[in-house]
């Protein structure tokens, strides 16, 4: 039987050795598995129908004294009438799929359609995976789950639905009729993920070809530099704080500041100057947006030495400058140039990010396998009506700007940067109401879904405010999170340079890619970008001397921002 699951076994139905098989497809697919449980009698019954499929289901209304089929005597010929109403989308969100008629259908049509299950009921679900064998449509990338009432992980298997596609809701009609509720629910999660997912193909229709041109024009940094992979593991069991630069962060540095060398911090690109200006020295940095402004968090700082940065490829190049010989480049998934980057011995170990540097972090965490996690500065929100804390490059700039003028204020910048952004109000984790945004939502989302799916971690939000909660965190203040998981002293940064040296790669020798492989390059970006952009970026292949690409990059950035 499989573990944790009481099965009510009815012949046409269950197989354990099936449902084995499923779960294990499924957990290889989603990385997380959906609620699942023992289908409820009074609820939900399975009913013999016709000869076109051994058994169905039947739902309860009226309390209990009258049963619904959740399909008709053709079970498979009704879903694919309901199939033929939505067209011909390339991803099908359908919503009460019971044993999976719906997939059967398609099937039998010969379409090759992606489906997302988002199934009320967890014991229905169970009866889906037990009744046939699904790992086929796991395997191949066709077929997700999600159960209710919750629907965890749905942030995650966005990622799993092509926003530049067309997808389509399909309802159960008895579920439709009888279990209105239940159905907005799934309903309401099913089009989170089409807005998710759309975001998603315009983000990288936007920024694909900045991925692919700067990725290539750091092939000298990516060369000299180690592979994040060397990272995972190597502090398992060892606590560590990860900082965000959320508006609560100020009152946590001093606290953070006694503590610093019995953690790993681990740091969002945005807290350098921060922690710098508190006193205190982050062991790892982590950067993920390629953007300029982003790289200004991580460059033009006197002094370095001593701090790791984990970084994504694609960084704008002057972000690495002030880290030579102490960087882990990570990519965040298999995407062009990696292909070929592979091909030449030049792969590197993936992280995941989920539209902020604070979700890759996190991840980062996770695959070095600290314990416990520790949040700070994580709000998530703009509590008490600031976007940051203190002494970011935004307030630098500002106070650089302000010095020889007689108007205008940190707080005032503070209101222009918030302004004209939508705004949506929730409660905070004090249960007070604070201002935040649908995107930060999102990330705060993705974050708790992770925690909820690793069982063998403890996490911590000692941010003191924002919205950080869910999942399996414990909300605490960073005076007793430190002072009860903070251990001896972790010679941290010794354990850096060594896992440096370990990680780093002699690539092949690198030639001027083929047309075929430009051409794949071309359509990665969405023909943002030209051959011609393409080979201006491999231009140090031809000129591996140049080894100031990052320091010309930021002089660049600097006198941009001047």
């Amino acid at each position: 039987m499989a573990p944790g699951l009481p099965l009510n076994r009815h012949p046409d139905m269950r197989s354990e050795d099936v449902l084995i098989g499923n779960l294990a497809a499924l957990d290889q697919a989603q990385g997380q598995r959906p609620g699942l449980a023992a289908l409820d009698p009074a609820t939900t019954r399975v009913v013999e129908v016709g000869p076109a499929d051994a058994a169905s289901l039947s739902i309860e209304i009226r309390g209990g004294d009258t049963w619904v089929p959740l399909w008709g005597p053709n079970p498979v010929g009704e879903a694919a009438r309901q199939i033929d109403t939505a067209g011909d989308p390339a991803h099908l969100f359908v919503i009460g799929a019971g044993v999976g008629h719906v997939l059967d259908a398609l099937e039998a049509a010969g379409r090759t359609t992606k489906v997302l299950i988002l199934e009320p009921d967890p014991g229905v679900a169970v009866l889906l995976l037990a009744r046939r064998d699904w790992q086929a449509w796991f395997a191949s990338g066709r077929l997700r789950l999600l159960t209710g009432p919750d629907y965890t992980g749905a942030s995650s298997v966005a990622r799993f639905v092509n926003g530049a596609e067309a997808s389509a809701i399909l309802v159960n009609p008895a579920l439709a009729a009888h279990r209105p509720e239940a159905v907005q629910r799934a309903r309401t999660v099913a089009q989170r993920i089409q807005k998710e997912a759309t975001a998603n193909a315009d983000a990288r229709k936007q920024h694909a070809g900045r991925y692919l041109l700067q990725t290539l024009g750091n092939l000298p940094i990516i060369k000299r530099e180690s592979d994040a992979a060397a990272l995972h593991g190597a502090f398992a069991g060892r606590p560590a704080v990860m900082v965000a630069a959320g508006p609560s962060l100020d009152a946590a540095l001093p606290v953070l500041a006694a503590y610093q060398d019995q953690v790993v911090i681990i740091a969002s690109d945005t807290t350098l100057r921060p922690l710098l200006a508190a006193g205190i020295r982050p062991h790892l940095m982590v950067g993920v947006d390629p953007g300029e402004v982003n790289a200004r968090h991580l460059s033009g700082v006197a002094d370095t030495s001593g701090i790791w940065l984990a970084a994504e490829a694609s960084l704008h190049p002057a972000a690495f400058a002030c880290f030579e010989g102490r960087t882990f480049l990570f990519k965040v998934s298999d995407h062009e140039p990696w292909p070929w980057l592979r091909e030449a011995g030049l792969d590197r170990g993936t992280v995941r990010a989920w539209g902020s540097v604070a979700t890759s972090a996190f991840d980062l965490a996770l695959r070095m396998q600290c314990n416990p996690i520790i949040f700070v500065g994580h709000d998530m929100a703009y509590s008490n009506d600031r976007p940051y804390c203190d002494n970011t490059v935004f307030h630098e700039e500002w106070r650089a700007y302000l010095a020889d003028k007689p108007w205008g204020t940190i707080r005032h910048y503070e209101e222009l940067m918030m302004k004209g952004q939508p705004l949506i109000t929730v409660a905070d984790v004090n249960g007070q109401p604070v201002k935040t945004a649908a995107r930060l939502v999102a990330f705060r989302d993705w974050i708790v879904e992770q925690t909820a799916a690793t069982r063998d971690r403890t996490f911590i939000n000692a941010t003191g405010g924002g919205i950080l909660q869910g999942g399996r965190i414990t909300q605490m203040s960073i005076e007793v999170a430190l002072a009860t998981h903070a251990g001896a002293p972790i010679d941290v940064r010794s354990k850096l340079a060594s896992l440096h040296r370990r990680g780093l790669k002699t690539p092949k020798a690198l030639t001027v890619p083929s047309a075929e492989v430009i051409a794949r390059w071309i359509e990665f970006t969405a023909g943002t970008v030209d051959e011609r952009a393409i080979r201006a970026a491999l231009s140090p292949l031809n000129h591996e001397a140049h080894e100031d690409h990052a320091a010309h990059a930021l002089q660049e950035v600097q006198k941009a921002s001047s």
